[in-house]
């Protein structure tokens, strides 16, 4: 009975994440760079039909394999090319497929219940939801390890129970890695060896990875990757691979790439942040090391995480999705500590008690830390929709408060229905957080003001060029025959283009008025906007110019 009431309140989780999510999805404008690149990307391969290159405007994007740009562009032929919101539902799919793998993972370590509350705090945590709401490749990606993990701890708990491995694992395996390198490069296989490596190296031998069928797996995995590769590889000339190792794989091996460069230890300490409201049970994990590396399907999470995670600590470049491979192997690893009872009594060292507790205090109070964040963001970015912004950051800071005070019965109780309350008043938060905070920071949503005033215009432009503002999010929204263009450039085209429009950067401001004079374009008094532009952290005052049409009538007087 059990069982089944928790299968039941999986898919009403699961038809509340959806919920969340795609509100979310409609709600909040594209402003981070890569969702808008990854997003017009598959507009263009959509637009095109070729669905073997990956471009932007008309430069080869040679960051990442087809894969997700296929999906992207599929979903957006169905729900809308021009709509942000259909290039990020292909994340909610793999969000609703990582809850419901996790579920049913959980279930080999824990009652349902216990399984229940491990997809349930999974579903709440800030990172997988934050990236949940963008068009990327990591949501995706981390349903695919999750695949490729379980499937290979089903092989290894086989060979340690010395059993015949489920018929069609192999098939899981191997394919969810060829998935992973199609939608992501070689993330998936260095997971699968970092893990396979730590595992031997515990039972100091390497001689039951035959039961990992290579031969089929490798034969599967060259079936699945190798046609686009060729296919790439002679539409370019080599030129998409070699890009893709050298300019982006090794520079961010080498250097922090992009300017997201941060020392070893970055994401450790921001881990409570990441991973909240689980962050308050870290703190059982640590204090039980010893029982999970003893534990013969605990060690396999840990040897999931802490290779990986040495390894991403150690790379130049540190980005906040990095660690979401591992998040649920960390998830099934907290949920153990939900309903043990911190007991001073049976604490070998007093003050570590007291330390302990104080420390799962201030996992539950990252909540309103966040919300803290959400109220300082609705302040100082929220321009002509501040009062909006400012409410709903007071409601989300009443969610994290709620979620503190059920936190807080939690630790007294050690019981699962305050911790469901938790977990329930997080989620909220987050509702509140991304579709509600993030929509009304108008002065951060610089790319969607322009357009939205382009639309307004009576007469509209029949061509458009940029010049200083030149972000992948108003690419995205004016579409790929956007010109990026210099300030010289900007004037020339007013002239080549009578009834276009210039978007002018008031830092670019001069020097095309200077072009402008020398070639004798007259130009309307023009439409100033201002805002910050999120990625550059700058104020940016943005001026769209448009040229006098020539009077006939006007020159015989």
């Amino acid at each position: 009975m059990l069982f089944f009431y928790s299968r039941s309140a999986l898919y009403a989780l699961m038809v509340v994440v959806s919920a969340v999510v795609l509100i979310g999805h409609h709600s909040v404008p594209p402003m981070d760079r890569d969702e808008s690149r990854f997003a017009q990307a598959s507009k263009q391969m959509l637009q095109s039909g070729d669905y073997v290159t990956v471009q932007f405007q008309d430069e080869l994007r040679a960051k990442k394999p087809a894969g997700i740009y296929w999906l992207q562009s599929t979903f957006a032929s169905f729900l809308g090319a021009n709509k942000i919101s259909s290039y990020r539902f292909v994340n909610l799919v793999a969000l609703l497929a990582t809850i419901f793998t996790l579920y049913h993972m959980a279930l080999h370590f824990y009652d349902s219940r216990a399984a229940f509350g491990a997809a349930a705090l999974f579903s709440s945590c800030f990172l997988v939801l934050g990236e949940a709401h963008l068009a990327k490749t990591d949501t995706l990606l981390m349903a695919l390890a999750l695949g490729q993990q379980w499937a290979l701890m089903r092989f290894y708990m086989a060979w340690q129970l010395e059993l015949e491995p489920p018929r069609h694992n192999w098939f899981w395996f191997w394919g969810c890695m060829a998935a992973g390198i199609l939608v992501k490069g070689p993330v998936l296989p260095v997971l699968a060896g970092l893990t396979l490596v730590a595992l031997c190296l515990r039972h100091r031998q390497a001689s039951w990875l035959n039961i990992l069928s290579f031969r089929r797996g490798l034969t599967l995995l060259f079936l699945l990757c190798l046609p686009w590769t060729v296919l790439v590889t002679l539409e370019t000339n080599g030129e998409f691979l070699a890009t893709a190792v050298k300019g982006d794989l090794l520079a961010k091996l080498k250097t922090g790439q992009e300017s997201h460069g941060a020392p070893p230890g970055a994401y450790a300490i921001l881990l409570c942040m990441l991973i909240w409201p689980a962050s308050p049970l870290l703190i059982w994990a640590f204090a039980h090391t010893r029982t999970l590396i003893n534990c013969t399907k605990t060690f396999f999470l840990l040897a999931w995480i802490l290779p990986f995670w040495l390894l991403i600590e150690l790379i130049p470049t540190k980005l906040p999705h990095y660690p979401l491979p591992l998040l649920p192997a960390i998830i099934l690893l907290l949920i153990g500590g939900v309903d043990v009872l911190s007991d001073p009594k049976t604490a070998r060292i007093r003050w570590f008690y007291f330390l302990g507790v104080a420390l799962r205090y201030g996992g539950v109070g990252i909540g309103i830390l966040l919300a803290s964040i959400f109220l300082w963001g609705a302040v100082q970015f929220g321009g002509e929709t501040s009062r909006q912004a400012v409410l709903f950051a007071l409601l989300a800071l009443v969610m994290a408060s709620l979620a503190a005070w059920y936190g807080h019965q939690w630790i007294r109780q050690a019981l699962w229905r305050p911790f469901f309350k938790m977990i329930g008043a997080a989620m909220l938060f987050h509702l509140v957080a991304f579709a509600g905070v993030l929509p009304a920071l108008s002065r951060i949503h610089v790319s969607t003001a322009i357009a939205e005033k382009i639309s307004t215009l009576t007469a509209k432009p029949v061509a458009i060029s940029t010049t200083g503002f030149q972000e992948p999010s108003l690419v995205f929204l004016l579409s790929r025959d956007l010109l990026l263009l210099s300030a010289t450039e900007a004037a020339l085209f007013l002239i080549e283009a009578p009834g276009g429009l210039a978007i002018i950067e008031q830092r670019q401001q001069a020097v095309f008025l200077q072009a402008a004079g020398q070639l004798g374009l007259r130009l309307a008094p023009p439409i100033q906007l201002s805002g910050i532009n999120i990625s550059k952290g700058q104020n940016v005052i943005i001026l769209l110019y448009r040229s006098e049409m020539f009077d006939a009538n006007a020159s015989k007087e």
